[in-house]
């Protein structure tokens, strides 16, 4: 029970009071809000993480509050704190936070827009109000010391000397005492020398100028998600979560009593930043009918190709991924079973070298089929029957001119 809850009679301003009422309602309410795992509706301190919304969402459906997860790294969560304090119970709503916190502070940014000039401008003007005010706190301060030490020596004074224990101990409280004057004489020097000048207009124009920019600011790597945390608990009371069908319904109640609906669809199953797109799925799937794992990995890393998550192939992974997607491996031999010649097979036939029937695939005198850009060509037998039917072997392609004269090399 709270001291205010036990007191008996409650009068205001009967004493002048060191604070005005409000600002002690404010300071508790800020230290109730500062307390962490103790309701629904406290929002807790801000604690360490990439989580935006962390303390601010709260479950449509029984009221709990929102946990924050991380189970991977780079990867945040959101799921409703009566699951995991009664694993019995179903869960009421669970969703990931890559998505939300973006959306989220899309809508603060567009509502901090049209005010983000007068804060700038406010803010350069309270700027060295601030520092006026910490020197006036430490005057203050230092005056306290020196009443100190005054009261310390005139009690030094009037003692009779002849009492040297109570001598020694006043004298005692009394170096005591002019060490925290000079203290106290040492800080506000400081304070007087580290007092902010003046703001330029070159830099006040600095300031409107990232005014007008907020979501550049708000996107910085030295915007620490701290202080994010920070401008969003300013602006909203909480986030109300709903799960509704295949869909997540997001109320945000903003302090001045609004509120805002936000609408997103479930990830499905197996859908997740970590899918592999289909096109390379589509890829390994032709290049595995035509060449072994490790030939797969190397033709994927020339092609700047990577796995979901940012790695470079290798035979391990391209297996890996032949398995989830029920791809077969290559066989040798399944290759000339289905009737389909490489390059040099061709080149064994006709008696030339590869690079003649390269040049007949460019200049397509020989159909020919590629998976990719640098994949091997692949020339069908009945492609290379018909050549071999429509042109004599005086007609075929030589590799030497019979023009051409041979080097002896001794």
């Amino acid at each position: 029970m709270s001291r205010r809850a036990k007191t008996l009679v409650l009068i205001h301003d009967h004493h002048e009071g060191y604070i005005s009422w409000a600002d002690y309602q404010s300071n508790q309410a800020v230290i109730a809000h500062n307390a962490n795992g103790v309701g629904a509706m406290v929002r807790g301190s801000v604690r360490s993480g990439g989580a935006l919304l962390s303390g601010l969402l709260r479950c449509g459906h029984c009221g709990a509050k929102l946990a924050t997860q991380y189970p991977a790294p780079g990867v945040i969560r959101y799921q409703c704190a009566a699951r995991i304090l009664n694993h019995e119970q179903s869960c009421c709503v669970t969703f990931g936070g890559l998505r939300v916190d973006p959306m989220v502070a899309e809508q603060v940014l567009q509502c901090l827009r049209p005010h983000a000039i007068e804060a700038a401008i406010e803010a350069i003007e309270n700027l060295q109000s601030t520092s006026d005010e910490r020197v006036h706190q430490k005057a203050l301060a230092l005056e306290q010391a020196r009443y100190e030490v005054d009261r310390a020596q005139r009690r030094y004074d009037v003692v009779d000397p002849a009492q040297r224990l109570v001598a020694a101990e006043l004298e005692r409280r009394w170096n005591e005492a002019l060490k925290v004057q000079v203290q106290m004489e040492q800080e506000l020097a400081t304070l007087k020398t580290e007092r902010p000048t003046s703001l330029t207009a070159t830099t006040k124009a600095e300031l409107l100028a990232l005014a007008e920019d907020l979501p550049c600011l708000w996107d910085h790597p030295s915007s620490s998600p701290q202080i994010k945390k920070r401008l969003l608990r300013t602006v909203l009371k909480d986030i109300l979560a709903t799960s509704e069908d295949k869909t997540i319904r997001l109320v945000l109640h903003w302090q001045g009593g609004d509120h805002t609906e936000l609408r997103f669809d479930k990830n499905r199953t197996g859908i997740h930043r970590y899918v592999m797109d289909t096109d390379t799925i589509e890829l390994i799937r032709s290049l595995a009918r035509i060449q072994p794992d490790s030939m797969i990995a190397s033709l994927l890393n020339r092609m700047g190709s990577r796995t979901p998550h940012g790695q470079t192939w290798t035979a391990e992974r391209v297996c890996a991924t032949r398995n989830n997607h029920a791809i077969g491996v290559y066989r040798e031999g399944e290759r000339q079973a289905r009737g389909e010649l490489s390059v040099s097979e061709v080149a064994a036939i006709l008696g030339v070298t590869p690079t003649t029937v390269l040049r007949m695939i460019r200049l397509r005198h020989m159909p020919a089929t590629q998976a990719c850009q640098n994949a091997p060509w692949i020339v069908r037998q009945d492609d290379l029957d018909r050549y071999l039917v429509a042109h004599r072997p005086a007609e075929r392609p030589q590799t030497s001119h019979p023009n051409q004269l041979s080097l002896a090399i001794q």
